[in-house]
């Protein structure tokens, strides 16, 4: 963007609050703003109390309902995302508009009505269900919220902060969705001081996002409530009676979230668990998300369209100055300015809209997501500085067709992304920044350039990876009903200066339905009224949408759909919810094949939200599995099989120049997809080569051909030498296809002695009461889980090494894959996979108090070889430096370890420990930090700079097995923060960590 693309600009003044103005003449502004806007992490030495107080419980305290089971009500609403009864009561108790709930098989989910609704009784069925008169006042008076109480028996804990994923792991067979942890209420408690030099301006605490429902008290006073645990909000304190100022003055601030209930059926976690902020500023100031850079070029007017809200809360009617400079951190062009006069009203916001003609930019792209820098100034009439923001800006332009799908910049491509749910192992729902970092760059190592937000706003930080990374996403509310449009505004509001962002999403699957039209229209006014140009769309069928979604849909639902509907645009929004674990691999990658092929007709715009990139707690479907298996990398971040069908897939086989296809160099693939333990009479190969050729222990097979591109070669092995009869490989509770049936056998062990007596032409056997004997050589891959009651076995080949080597057309050896045997396990092996330039996540941690590392343990023989059949338990502990551990994992959807504790067993031998720095030296306003916090807790704050600071030390150990010892960098250099790291690798020149990975 040069001078000459800002040559003219047009300013007005729009809103609720609008007033005529004067535009004043542009000028270069090559002067920087003065920094008056103070944003002080508020993170630090919380007390910490789980469970509710004394003189309360689960609930706002005033469910008063009449019970009215087996009644059917009207006039009420569909209200789909209370997956449980206990939730619709929770839920419509909190809402002093709701007096009806209703739960059972009659009402769907769930049901909620005001006052006008009729019940009466009902032959339909049996639901349960409450209705009450008035809402009565909810109880605010709790002890805990006193200002004078005392908690100084309350732990100490630090802000993201997920309290469910700290408890142990229960059986309750009614509540498989959320993990089998436990929910409950707790509370936040936090001493702090107010600077005296802050007096007489705006004052607030900005948390990002508390689940589920949050109820504050500043010094005893309730002050108020926010239900929705996937949107931020801010609390005023200037304006409570009696906050204090000084340090010899103390204010408190309590929180109680209820968590009991929820609004998904996947683990939600419950908490502080995102960023919290104290932000003071002028009493004249921008308002919170109110600066909105518009990603979206007009292409009627060729302009970028700018909107700015500010608001007072001084006295008069005081005229300031707003400008708006756009700049370009390459110096490809010079700072532009534009100013226009304002006149404020106290308790008014203004809006100022500005549109800029957009000749000569570089439009942001999956290829070349170019930013800008925008900074709004807000200056008083004597010249003085009131305000300053500054938002990193893309502009691109999208186009939405029923014929023939998306299109970004006038070049059409195809969606290839993945579905995602908020949770990793060992700290649930409150990740820290850099792994979000390596879940965004491992999205792209396997050729996903789309993230669908599923299914709920993220936090802030991850719109800004994917905004510097070149992923587009697909934004999407959570709850969805007519008590919920605010919800969707604070989403749209927050989320809308983001170019990553090209569609709004209403809802999810079967939560899309409602009983009338109205939910989808106002939901559309409410995106509309704060972003008009960006498409509204939803993962199900409901009213108002730009972009219709389907979910899981055949190519015939497709077809028929645009039949009937030839102008609307489609997209696959969620499909191929594929199973399989690290160890056990029981899934081919034919239902991703499947699953993925709607989104290849020429009028779906793609396939954008495969179900999913990472495991995550819950939607386990019975105890004692506690997390999914449909992620392509495991809840530890650990890689499975169908990731590298990805890589083959949408990587090696997407072209370079394909629009939608991340800057990575396009690799060969040649992958294993076997472990060596798990290998009966054949093996299953991913190449992107034209033929393939199997090594077994030194012995050569023939090249085969690859007929199929993109599909597993299944490569001979020979059958194994079978010694006693022996089967090693259980095959319980699974299916096993391809296998012959054995009519003449009756119990488990005569068809284990069929199979036995069979020799080399029987390597599998099952018995299940009425399917009876059956028997062959199906591979293992073929198995999957089954509801019948199959007993069976399996051998395997005992391999010492497998090579697998892909050709091309001319016999040219290009790629290769080794899997190795392993003796007895010998010692604990340590590795860094973030940071590390493997993953594209930098090489330090930097110490700014939440920063943290993935590290790997593996079990190894006395050659360095992975062990992953046998089991050791894994202790993690820091030896030194400025860290701590903060949670464990192994992948494993079964694993019961608690989250926070140091030790865990290996699964298919590896082990993951994730470290974060417990010193602050690099956020800003530390100062600040150590004149407002009263407590003091595991993170120290240094105020100034802290010199030399040694690495973390962390060792693994495990008894009988050598220790191991590794070294985590840190630094203290802004360049290597999470999002300075991202900017510089959008184009890797790989990702190592995906080629070596073994296990």
């Amino acid at each position: 963007m040069d001078l000459r693309g800002f040559a003219a600009v047009f300013l007005f003044l729009m809103g609720l609050s609008c007033v005529l103005a004067t535009p004043v003449t542009f000028e270069k502004d090559g002067a920087e703003a003065v920094a008056v806007r103070e944003c002080v992490p508020f993170d630090y030495n919380w007390r910490f109390r789980y469970g509710h107080a004394p003189d309360g419980g689960p609930g706002p305290g005033n469910a008063d309902f009449t019970d009215i089971s087996g009644q059917e009500c009207t006039n009420v609403d569909h209200n789909p995302n209370r997956y449980a009864r206990g939730d619709c009561e929770t839920a419509c108790a909190y809402n002093p508009d709701c007096m009806v709930w209703q739960s059972g098989a009659l009402s769907g989910n769930c049901l909620h009505g005001g006052a006008d609704a009729v019940c009466s009784s009902s032959k339909h069925g049996q639901q349960d269900g409450g209705q009450r008169k008035t809402a009565q006042p909810m109880k605010t008076d709790y002890k805990f919220a006193a200002k004078s109480f005392n908690a100084i028996d309350w732990k100490i804990v630090n802000t993201p902060h997920d309290f469910v994923v700290t408890g142990d792991f229960v059986s309750m067979p009614w509540d498989y969705h959320h993990a089998f942890l436990p929910r409950n209420v707790s509370w936040y408690r936090k001493e702090f001081h107010l600077p005296s030099d802050w007096k007489g301006s705006h004052i607030t605490v900005y948390f990002e996002g508390v689940f589920h429902v949050a109820q504050i008290w500043v010094n005893g006073q309730y002050v108020q409530m926010h239900t929705c645990g996937y949107t931020g909000f801010t609390v005023r304190l200037d304006n409570v009676t009696g906050i204090l100022y000084g340090n010899d003055s103390t204010n408190v601030i309590a929180v109680r979230v209820d968590a009991t209930f929820g609004s998904g059926h996947w683990y939600e976690g419950g908490g502080i668990y995102r960023r919290t902020h104290l932000i003071r500023t002028n009493p004249i100031h921008f308002t919170h998300d109110g600066v909105f850079i518009s990603p979206e070029v007009n292409v009627t007017t060729k302009t970028i369209d700018v909107s700015v809200e500010l608001e007072s809360f001084s006295t008069g009617s005081p005229k300031v100055l707003v400008s708006c400079t756009i700049s370009d951190p390459a110096g490809a062009m010079s700072n532009i300015t534009a100013k226009m006069a304002v006149t404020m009203e106290a308790g008014h916001p203004q809006t100022v809209r500005i549109a800029i003609p957009a000749s000569n930019i570089q439009l942001w792209s999956i290829k070349k997501p170019y930013l800008y820098e925008a900074s709004v100034v807000i200056e008083g009439a004597d010249g003085s500085i009131l305000d300053t923001h500054t938002v990193s800006v893309g502009f691109r332009q999208t186009h939405w067709s029923g014929a023939s799908g998306f299109s970004m910049n006038g070049n059409a491509f195809k969606f290839r992304g993945f579905s995602h749910h908020n949770s990793f192992t060992g700290v649930g729902t409150a990740i820290p920044d850099r792994i979000h970092l390596f879940r965004a760059q491992a999205s792209r190592a396997v050729g996903g350039s789309f993230w669908r937000m599923s299914h709920n706003p993220y936090l802030p930080a991850l719109y800004d990876f994917l905004d510097v990374l070149g992923i587009i996403s697909w934004d999407e509310n959570r709850d969805y009903g007519m008590e919920y449009v605010g919800a969707m505004h604070d989403m749209v509001k927050r989320d809308r200066g983001h170019p990553s962002i090209v569609v709004w999403s209403y809802c999810n699957e079967v939560e899309c339905t409602q009983y009338n039209k109205q939910t989808g229209l106002s939901f559309r006014a409410a995106a509309k009224a704060l972003d008009p140009n960006r498409a509204v769309g939803a993962n199900g069928g409901t009213d108002g949408l730009d972009v219709q979604g389907i979910s899981h849909g055949s190519n015939a639902s497709f077809i028929n759909f645009h039949k009937s509907n030839p102008d609307m645009p489609l997209v696959l929004s969620e499909c191929c919810s594929c199973q399989t674990q690290r160890m056990n691999r029981i899934e081919t990658t034919t239902c991703m094949h499947d699953q993925n092929s709607p989104g290849l007709l020429p009028y779906v715009s793609g396939s954008l939200g495969v179900w999913t990139l990472f495991d995550y707690y819950g939607e386990s479907h019975g105890f004692p599995s506690v997390t999914s298996s449909y992620g392509n990398f495991d809840l530890a971040g650990f890689p499975k099989p169908h990731a590298y069908w990805y890589v083959l897939n949408w990587m090696a086989m997407i072209s370079t120049d394909d629009y939608g296809r991340p800057p990575l160099p396009s690799n060969h693939v040649t992958r294993i997809l076997d472990l060596p333990g798990e290998i009966t009479t054949r093996v299953e190969v991913l190449s992107s080569g034209a033929a393939l050729q199997l090594i077994v222990n030194g012995k050569p097979g023939d090249k085969v051909e690859v007929t199929n591109p993109g599909e597993p070669i299944q490569a001979k092995v020979d059958a194994p030498e079978r010694v006693n009869c022996s089967f090693p490989r259980n095959l319980t509770s699974v299916q096993c296809r391809g296998l012959d049936h054995n009519g003449n056998v009756k119990t488990p062990g005569q068809c284990k002695s069929a199979c036995c007596d069979a020799g080399p032409s029987c390597v599998i056997w099952q018995f299940a009461e009425k399917q009876g004997c059956w028997m062959g050589t199906a591979d293992l891959s073929s198995c999957e889980p089954s509801e019948d009651p199959w007993v069976g076995a399996g051998d395997i080949v005992t391999v010492k090494n497998i090579t697998a080597l892909s050709f091309d057309t001319t016999g040219k050896v290009i790629g290769s894959h080794t899997i190795l045997g392993a003796a007895q396990a010998s010692a604990i092996s340590l590795e860094l996979d973030v940071p590390s330039p493997d993953t594209g996540t930098g090489t330090a941690l930097v110490l700014d108090g939440h920063d943290a590392a993935l590290v790997k343990a593996s079990v190894v023989d006395a050659a360095g070889v992975l062990v992953t059949d046998q089991v050791v338990n894994i202790t993690f502990r820091v030896a030194g430096g400025p860290g701590a551990l903060i949670g464990i994992g192994n992948g494993d959807n079964h694993l019961h370890a608690n989250a926070k504790s140091d030790n865990v067993p290996s699964y298919g031998g590896l082990a993951r420990g994730i470290f974060q720095v417990n010193l602050d030296c690099v956020s800003k306003h530390r100062d600040r930090i150590v004149q407002i916090d009263v407590d003091h807790g595991p993170t120290t704050v240094n105020p100034g700079a802290c010199g030399t600071v040694d690495s973390i030390s962390v060792e693994a150990s495990s008894p009988g097995l050598q220790t191991a010892h590794l070294t985590i960098p840190v630094s203290t250099s802004a360049e290597d923060l999470p999002l300075p790291v991202a900017k510089k690798s959008v184009a890797l020149e790989g990702f190592p960590f995906l080629t070596n990975f073994a296990g």
